[in-house]
C-alpha cells in the first residue's frame, strides 16, 4: 500500500512540474518577445534623436515616429493581459503622439530633444528590466527542467521498483498455486486409488456372499436368509459409500450446500441407526440408542446431518468386536445437543486421534478393516457448518467415542 502511494505522491508531483514547467516557458517566450520589442523600440527611439540632432527633414522623423509606435502597438497586444504593463505602454504611446506633435514645429526642436532623450532612457533601462526578467525565466525554467529529470527517474524507478515487486509476488503466487494443483492432483489421484478399493470390496463381498449362496442349491433356507442378510449389509455400506462421494463431489470448495428446514434430532439419529441395521447384524453387533423422551427440535439439512451419523456409526461398527455393542446417545444441555457414539473395540492410538478426522487418513487399524477415510471426514464437515463440533477420545476401559455437539440455536 505504502510504495503505491509513494508511486502515486512523485506521479502527482510530476504533473505539477510538468505543468510548472509549461506554463514557465510560455511566459519565458513572452518575455522574450517583449524583450526584443524593448530592443528594437529602444533602436528606433535612438534613431529618431540621431534624426532630430541631424536636422533631419519632417518626413523622414514621421517616418521613424511610425515605426516606433508600430512597435509600441505590438508590444500593446502582448501586455493587454497585464494592468500596469498595459498602462505603461499606454504612456509610451501618449509621449510618442507629443513628440509627434512637437516635431513638426521647427520652434520646438529642443523640446523635441528633451523629449526623445528621456523616452530613449526609459527604453533603455525598460531593455535592462526585459534582460533581466528573462534570465529569470531562464534560471527558473532551468531549475523546473532540472527536477522534472530528476523527478522521471524517481518515478521510472519507484515504477520499476513496483513492477518488479509485483513480478515477484506474481513469481510467489504462481509457485503456490503450482503447489496447490500438485496437491489437488495428488489428491485426486490417492482419492480415485482410496474410492476404487472401497467400492471393490463390498462389491466382492456381496458377489461372494451370492456364489457361496448359489454353488450350493440344497443350502438351508436359514443359511440363505445369513446370506441375503450380508448382502444387504454390503450393499447398504456401498450405498452409504456412494452418497459419501456424491456428497464430495457435490460440495463447492469444501462447503456442503446443506438445505435447512425444521426437523427432529431424534428421528435423524433413529433413522440413521436403522440404516446401519443390517451392517450391525452382519457383524453380529446390537446397536443400543438412548434420547430423551420429547423431540429435539432444530432446523438442519436431515439429510447430510444422517449422513454424518451413519459414518460414524458404521466406522464403530467396524471396530467392534462380534457379539458386542455400539451404544448411541443424546442428550441436552442448554442450547446443546451432544450425540455420543461409544464402541468397545481395541481403540484409537493417541498419536492417530487428531487426525482420524483428516480426509483420506487411515490409522493402522483402519487399513486393515478396510474404508477410504473419507467418512469421518465427511462427518466433520457436516458438523461444522451446522456450527457444532466433533471429537474422538479413547475410554479408559477400552473403545473410543465419538462425540457430536450442535448448538442447536446456531444451527436455528
Amino acid at each position: 500500500m505504502l510504495p503505491a502511494v509513494l508511486f502515486g505522491g512523485l506521479v502527482a508531483a510530476l504533473a505539477a512540474l510538468l505543468i510548472a514547467f509549461t506554463l514557465t516557458s510560455r511566459l519565458a517566450d513572452r518575455q522574450f518577445d517583449l524583450a526584443r520589442l524593448s530592443e528594437r523600440q529602444s533602436a528606433a527611439v535612438t534613431r529618431i534623436t540621431t534624426l532630430i540632432d541631424a536636422g533631419a527633414p519632417p518626413p523622414a522623423l514621421l517616418a521613424a515616429l511610425d515605426e516606433t509606435a508600430a512597435l509600441i502597438r505590438a508590444e500593446q497586444r502582448l501586455t493587454s493581459a497585464d494592468e500596469l504593463e498595459a498602462a505603461r505602454v499606454t504612456a509610451e504611446l501618449i509621449r510618442l503622439d507629443q513628440l509627434r506633435r512637437l516635431a513638426l514645429a521647427p520652434q520646438e526642436r529642443k523640446a523635441v530633444r528633451r523629449l526623445a532623450t528621456g523616452i530613449e532612457q526609459r527604453e533603455a533601462r525598460e531593455v535592462d528590466q526585459a534582460r533581466a526578467r528573462l534570465v529569470g525565466l531562464h534560471n527558473r525554467a532551468t531549475v523546473l527542467a532540472t527536477l522534472l529529470a530528476a523527478l522521471v527517474l524517481a518515478c521510472a524507478g519507484a515504477g520499476a521498483w513496483l513492477l518488479a515487486k509485483r513480478n515477484r509476488q506474481l513469481h510467489d503466487e504462481v509457485i503456490v498455486r503450482t503447489r496447490q494443483v500438485e496437491a489437488v492432483d495428488a489428491s485426486r489421484r490417492l482419492f480415485f486409488a482410496k474410492t476404487s478399493h472401497e467400492l471393490r470390496t463390498p462389491v466382492q463381498a456381496i458377489r461372494a456372499q451370492a456364489e457361496i449362496a448359489l454353488a450350493d442349491p440344497g443350502l438351508p433356507v436359514a443359511e440363505l436368509r445369513e446370506t441375503l442378510d450380508h448382502v444387504l449389509a454390503g450393499t447398504v455400506s456401498l450405498g452409504h459409500r456412494i452418497d459419501e462421494l456424491l456428497g464430495l463431489a457435490s460440495a463447492d470448495n469444501g462447503q456442503l450446500q446443506l438445505r435447512r428446514e425444521a426437523t427432529d434430532l431424534t428421528e435423524v439419529i433413529a433413522t440413521a441407526r436403522d440404516e446401519c441395521a443390517a451392517l450391525a447384524r452382519s457383524v453380529e453387533c446390537t446397536l443400543a440408542f438412548e434420547a430423551p423422551d420429547q423431540p429435539v427440535p432444530l432446523r438442519a439439512d436431515a439429510r447430510w446431518l444422517r449422513q454424518a451419523l451413519i459414518a460414524v456409526i458404521e466406522n464403530g461398527l467396524k471396530f467392534s468386536p462380534m457379539g458386542g455393542q455400539l451404544g448411541i446417545s443424546l442428550s441436552l444441555t442448554g442450547d446443546r445437543a451432544t450425540i455420543i457414539v461409544t464402541d468397545h473395540g481395541p481403540g484409537v492410538v493417541e498419536s492417530d486421534l487428531p487426525r482420524i478426522f483428516d480426509a483420506f487418513y487411515q490409522a493402522e487399524a483402519g487399513r486393515s478393516r478396510g474404508g477410504n477415510g473419507l467418512g469421518l471426514a465427511l462427518a466433520r464437515w457436516v458438523v461444522e457448518q451446522h456450527g457444532g463440533a466433533i471429537r474422538a477420545a479413547n475410554l479408559v476401559a477400552g473403545g473410543c467415542a465419538v462425540t457430536i455437539v450442535l448448538p442447536l440455536e446456531a444451527a436455528a
